[in-house]
Order: structure tokens, then C-alpha cells, then sequence
């Protein structure tokens, strides 16, 4: 298509309300000199400050999104709140201690299991940070504890491979007690399964995944360890990959479902990163029915990266990425009220149509989750800003 993907789909088909293709300046931006960026805790949330707001200026972004409330212990969102930290991104492992009071699972993303073509199963524990682990156990106490979950991956295994394991106990109750005594050396509660996504693809049948996953999950819940499946969300009405079905199948047998309500658009079809009524829909077609308390094993994803749709090539940006992109754009925001996301366009070099979270489309999903009866899943810490916490 090019021509900038026809600027962008013209702006999704003329959709957006409050959208001009040349944004106007901001009178309150400066024109010169660096935003100075404040960071640390204060006595007011974001709220107290006026920051949740549907139009917001860059220069205050720039100046209080380093800012946090200094009670931290304080819960807005009151269901569950699993947060991913990753190896390649740092500041994960500090935004876990720091605001531990607004999480109820964190998942560092550390273990990934040999291939299924051994004759004993070890589970490789070199990414595991023990002086991290022993620092938010430590921030443990009687009113509040954070579980440990890490991420499990079935890495490089193939379609041959996950069949043979699906269709042999001896060596699924071997894998058990393997995950059971990693869990037990480190005092793990447990584990989030990334297996749906490998393998649906593959050519393995579902039922191969589906009887694989009730295994694991009900011999793990029988060791006193939890169990959460990361799924997929819904592409459209004839594409979901992991239905309702599935999730009846399963719903006893994981204590909770990540669901991947992000990545809604790509370079091929740039746009909003997660469209607000895209999100009901994926947690009501797993789950229709409004009193059904299964909805509360859902956790709805929560993207604290952005995306740069520039000319040149697409990428995810984090919050360091967009607030540089900030310091040098002088027009407004743009609010997408069918999307309900914020978006502008930039001239920087190697920038275009940025779509990255704001406290206002993040409360927009939190509220929604509030309706819904879901938790929430964040992907991921230390992709956002500091003051994105004081939602939780």
C-alpha cells in the first residue's frame, strides 16, 4: 500500500473524531531547553494531580510520569496482578520491589525446557536471580504476599516431540517432579505455562496441547503449586485460537488464563495497540456469561510498551524510547475515541505514528477489567512509567 500505508489507513478510515493530520502546536510546550523530569514518590497520586485526563500535554508527561505515589501499598485495582519481567530489561527486576504492594504474581521470564528428546528431565536454572528472589520475599509480610511465578517454555521442541511427551505418563510424572523440586529449591509458587502459542501453530493436534495442559495442571495443583496457561486473544469471529471450549476444558485444571490482549495491529496494519472493545470481546467470548465467576481466572493483558510505525520499519518502543521521542515533538496528542488510544505523529528521524499507553487509556482498561470480573496481566515491568503504577 506504502505512501506511509496510506497515511496510516487515513487515520482508520476518517474513524478517529478528534484527528487532524497535522497536529496543532502546544501552547504549553516549550520551545526550548530540556522538560525538566522529575522522579521518585510524592504525597499525591495521579489522580490528586489532574494527570488522568483525556488530552494530555506532552511537557507533563515529560515532568511527572518519573513520579509515583509514596504508598505504594495502596491498591486501586483490587483483583489480581500478574506482572512479566524479562532477562534483556533491567529496570523490571528494581519496578517489582518498588511498587511489590500493587502486584499479587510476579512471572520473570527465566525458565525454558530442553528439548523433550532426554532421558531426564533438569530444568536449567542459570537466568534465575536468587538475590532478586530473596529481595521480594523479604518485602513479604502478613497483609501481603507477591507469588512467584516464572515462565516455562518448551523451546525449540517439536510437533513429534510434544506428541511423544503428551502420550507418555511416565514421562510427563517425571517432568512434574522436576518442575516440584526446582519449586521447591527456590520457593516458587508455581509456574505460567507458554505452550499454547508454540505448538497450535505447528501442526500439533489441539487435543495433543489440551491433554497436556490438564496434566501437568493437575498434578502441579496437587503439589500445592499454581498454574497459569498464557493464551492467545481472538483475531476475529472465525479466528480464535484458543475458544471457549478450550477454556471450559481447562478452567479446572489452571488456577488462572494470560490472556494476550495486546499486539492488536503490526507493521503490515498499523494502528492501536490493543482496541478497547477488541479487549471485551476477547474476555466475553471465553467467557459470555456475566455472573459465570470463572471470568476471574482471566487475566486481562495490559500492554506498558507502545509502538513506532515509522516509514522505514516498525518497532515496540518503551517509556525511555518515548519520552525521548517527546523532548522534541511540539504538537498535541490525539485521543482515538473508537479505539480509546492516544497517538501522534513525529518528524524525528526514524519516528512516525507513535501509539504508547496513557494514564487515561490505561484507567479506560483497568475500569474495564473492573466491569469484566477479570485480573490483569501486565506486559511488561519496566516497559512503562512510573507513575502508570499509581492505576493499580
Amino acid at each position: 500500500m506504502s505512501l506511509w500505508i496510506l497515511k496510516i489507513s487515513l487515520w482508520f478510515l476518517l474513524g478517529t473524531a478528534t484527528c487532524t493530520l497535522s497536529p496543532p502546536t502546544d501552547k504549553h510546550r516549550r520551545d526550548k531547553g530540556k522538560v525538566e523530569s522529575k522522579k521518585g514518590p510524592v504525597n499525591q497520586n495521579v489522580f490528586d494531580r489532574g494527570l488522568v485526563v483525556q488530552e494530555p500535554k506532552p511537557i507533563d508527561i515529560l515532568r511527572e510520569s518519573g513520579l509515583y505515589y509514596k504508598d505504594t501499598n495502596f491498591r486501586q485495582f483490587t483483583g489480581e496482578v500478574l506482572g512479566y519481567i524479562t532477562p534483556w530489561n533491567a529496570d523490571g527486576s528494581e519496578i517489582s520491589k518498588t511498587f511489590h504492594g500493587k502486584l499479587t504474581t510476579v512471572s520473570p521470564v527465566w525458565l525454558s525446557l530442553p528439548r523433550g528428546n532426554v532421558k531426564k528431565f533438569q530444568i536449567p536454572t542459570h537466568d534465575v536471580q536468587k538475590k532478586w528472589l530473596k529481595e521480594m520475599k523479604s518485602l513479604n509480610d502478613g497483609n501481603h504476599t507477591v507469588r512467584i511465578l516464572p515462565r516455562l517454555l518448551f523451546e525449540e521442541w517439536t510437533p513429534d516431540e510434544i506428541a511423544t511427551l503428551s502420550n507418555d505418563n511416565q514421562k510427563k510424572t517425571q517432568l512434574v517432579s522436576a518442575l516440584a523440586e526446582t519449586a521447591k529449591a527456590f520457593q516458587f509458587h508455581g509456574y505460567v505455562l507458554e505452550i499454547w502459542n508454540q505448538f497450535v501453530f505447528t501442526g500439533v493436534k489441539t487435543k495433543v496441547v489440551v491433554n497436556l495442559i490438564k496434566f501437568l495442571g493437575k498434578r502441579l495443583k496437587s503439589k500445592n503449586l499454581e498454574v497459569i496457561l498464557a493464551i492467545p486473544p481472538a483475531r476475529g469471529p472465525e479466528n480464535q485460537i484458543f475458544s471457549q471450549a478450550y477454556f471450559e476444558e481447562l478452567a479446572s485444571h489452571v488456577d488462572y488464563f494470560s490472556l494476550m490482549t495486546y499486539d492488536f495491529s503490526n507493521f503490515q496494519r498499523p494502528g492501536p495497540n490493543a482496541p478497547l472493545e477488541w479487549v471485551r470481546e476477547c474476555v466475553e467470548k471465553l467467557v459470555p456469561d456475566d455472573d459465570d465467576p470463572r471470568r476471574s481466572q482471566i487475566l486481562m493483558g495490559l500492554n506498558f510498551y507502545g509502538n513506532n510505525y515509522a516509514p522505514e520499519g516498525g518497532a515496540p518502543i518503551l517509556g525511555s524510547q518515548y519520552l525521548k521521542i517527546l523532548e522534541s515533538y511540539k504538537g498535541k496528542i490525539q485521543w482515538d475515541d473508537r479505539s480509546k488510544e492516544h497517538f501522534f505523529e513525529s518528524k524525528s528521524p526514524g519516528s512516525g505514528f507513535i501509539f504508547y499507553p496513557t494514564l487515561y487509556s490505561l484507567q479506560q482498561r483497568i475500569d474495564l477489567a473492573r466491569e469484566l470480573g477479570t485480573g490483569l496481566s501486565i506486559w511488561e515491568l519496566g516497559q512503562g512509567l512510573n507513575y502508570f503504577y499509581d492505576l493499580l
